[in-house]
């Protein structure tokens, strides 16, 4: 649950309102259940007492012999009336048996003068239920829906919404009347419910458009950055999205194009540098040659050879951080496994691990380049190489290890640098001006990755971490 809330920023925002709607409705009705509750029974009550009071009205004026079906067919689902000549106040128990055998019957029955005006017998069961009851004491009934001149008595019913009343008749006789639920349903619930739904729905659907248009432009702007990192050069894409989103793509094509010039104009600045610095070493390798000293003559010309591979070297150095190459799409398995067959063609040993095809978004000539440089390294300085590749679902991660005397621990940092030659057998008799390892790291970090080296007891590994990427801008 917590990756996925956290993996993307639409549905954070759109599971913030969802939990801040479900939150406020839920606070509300917490807060108003026990007054709605209070109030529909309240009205429930007063409907009833309403309804008995007309009643009271009606039959006070009838004959006695019409009472019984007025009193029948003004039963509801909830309520029933009927007459008796004795005061009820002193039946107690028995008014409550009778009650409830007349709230027990069906309506259809009663309506339709179906129902005997003798009460059966009752059950055993249906007595147990009876004698497990408390009854409370009728109380003198008020209410501004009861006529003030025609005395009543009444009490609720616990638990459940109802209540018993009785009047007396001006013959003598007394009206009963009964109403009773279980529990008030609550309509006006069941539509909070459904607006709150709808909310949720419009809520959910206006979040979703709000959230795409602030995170389309976001995504689309990290992967151009991600693209950058790997020395691509994105074609700018125009603002959208919200004032903010847009002024932060604005300030990123603006870096994009800074971050160019300024690569542009330092190789520009190096390659002149380097054509420049060419005339004079010309110059001075032809003077050296009018030196009558052989010995002197030989160690001018191999001064100037290694100030002649130092420049060449700086300058293919700085050529690379600029991105010339396009980026395509290539199977590293596959370009690995070339490189090696074309060393252990020339007799160097080489050994490859096959490994599956593992696609990768490059620039595969400076990727070759500096894969090159490191087994080329291993073999010189370490008598073989050994390469393999293993891939997660982030990265591709290329392993180089020779078996030679590696490197102190303390130097594995320092031989990136530029001219860095860790020991006196790196010597430039060798060919090396200490400038194969940084232009590698150069190319692996241009890729977005790294390159690292690790004591291998015995030998040195070196390990390229490459990110495989997001699908590539279209």
């Amino acid at each position: 649950m917590r990756r996925w809330w956290h993996r993307s920023l639409a549905r954070q925002m759109v599971g913030v309102l969802l939990i801040a709607l479900l939150v406020t409705q839920v606070l509300g009705f917490a807060l108003s259940w026990r007054g709605r509750i209070a109030a529909l029974t309240e009205a429930a009550h007063g409907e009833f007492v309403s309804r008995t009071a007309s009643l009271v009205e009606v039959v006070a004026t009838m004959p006695a012999a019409q009472r019984r079906e007025v009193l029948l067919a003004s039963a509801t689902s909830h309520s029933r009336y009927w007459t008796t000549e004795d005061n009820p106040q002193d039946s107690g128990r028995d008014w409550y048996v009778q009650s409830r055998i007349y709230l027990l019957a069906p309506l259809a029955d009663i309506t339709q003068f179906r129902l005997s005006p003798t009460p059966p017998e009752l059950t055993e069961a249906e007595r147990r239920v009876i004698n497990s009851k408390t009854f409370p004491l009728w109380q003198p009934f008020t209410s501004p829906l009861w006529p003030a001149a025609r005395p009543a008595l009444s009490f609720r019913f616990e638990p459940g919404i109802g209540m018993g009343l009785i009047t007396p008749l001006p013959d003598g006789s007394w009206l009963n009347a009964v109403f009773y639920k279980r529990e008030q349903v609550d309509t006006g619930l069941r539509y909070s419910l459904i607006s709150t739904l709808a909310m949720a729905v419009v809520l959910l659907g206006l979040g979703i458009f709000a959230a795409r248009r602030i995170t389309q432009p976001l995504r689309h702007l990290a992967r151009t950055a991600d693209a950058l990192g790997r020395g691509e050069a994105p074609p700018a894409a125009p603002p959208s999205g919200p004032e903010d989103i847009r002024e932060v793509q604005r300030a990123f094509v603006e870096m994009q194009a800074r971050l160019h010039r300024f690569v542009q104009d330092r190789t520009r600045m190096l390659a002149a540098i380097g054509h420049d610095l060419r005339t004079p070493l010309t110059t001075l390798r032809l003077r050296a040659e009018f030196i009558e000293d052989e010995d002197l003559r030989q160690r001018m010309t191999d001064t100037l050879d290694e100030m002649q591979r130092m420049t060449e070297a700086t300058l293919t150095f700085a050529r690379g951080v600029e991105v010339q190459e396009p980026t395509r799409t290539v199977d590293l398995s596959a370009l690995l496994s070339s490189i090696c067959d074309d060393l252990a063609e020339l007799g160097l040993p080489v050994h490859w691990s096959d490994s599956a095809p593992l696609p990768l978004r490059c620039r595969p000539d400076a990727l070759r380049r500096a894969f090159r440089n490191v087994i080329e390294n291993a073999v010189t300085y370490g008598g073989s190489a050994e390469v393999s590749l293993t891939s997660t679902e982030a990265l591709a991660e290329v392993t180089i290890r020779d078996r030679g005397p590696g490197v102190a621990p303390h130097l594995l940092e320092e031989v990136f640098q530029p001219f860095f030659r860790a020991d006196a057998a790196r010597s430039p008799a060798k060919g090396s001006v200490g400038l194969g390892l940084s232009i590698a790291r150069a190319s692996a970090r241009e890729h977005g990755g790294d390159l690292r080296l690790e004591p291998a007891a015995p030998g040195l590994r070196a390990i390229f971490t490459l990110p495989r990427g997001p699908a590539p801008l279209s």
